[in-house]
């Protein structure tokens, strides 16, 4: 999977990261434990930062650069879903 793949090819990477950051700040709102809370907004912090990483990218960016910043966000979201996936979570 792909920034683009998240987002949609229409909005851009920084853009639709940016956007999907927001929507998860917003969705915390209406959870209830605290630990679902916490891991929404980790998640959003970390989608946050790997728009950051893109924002910071030269221009054109380099082989691979944006694919790094990816992987970076898969490896940094692995906690956060690890809390929103575990059994018995809807």
């Amino acid at each position: 999977m792909t920034v683009v793949d998240l987002v949609g090819p229409s909005r851009g990477d920084v853009t639709g990261l940016a956007a999907l950051a927001a929507r998860l700040r917003r969705a915390s709102t209406a959870l209830t434990a605290a630990d679902d809370v916490a891991a929404v907004l980790a998640a959003a912090r970390t989608v946050d930062l790997a728009a950051d990483r893109l924002r910071a990218l030269p221009s054109p960016p380099g082989a691979d650069a944006v694919l790094e910043v990816e992987r970076a966000l898969v490896g940094d979201l692995g906690a956060p879903l690890a809390v929103l996936t575990r059994e018995g979570n809807r």
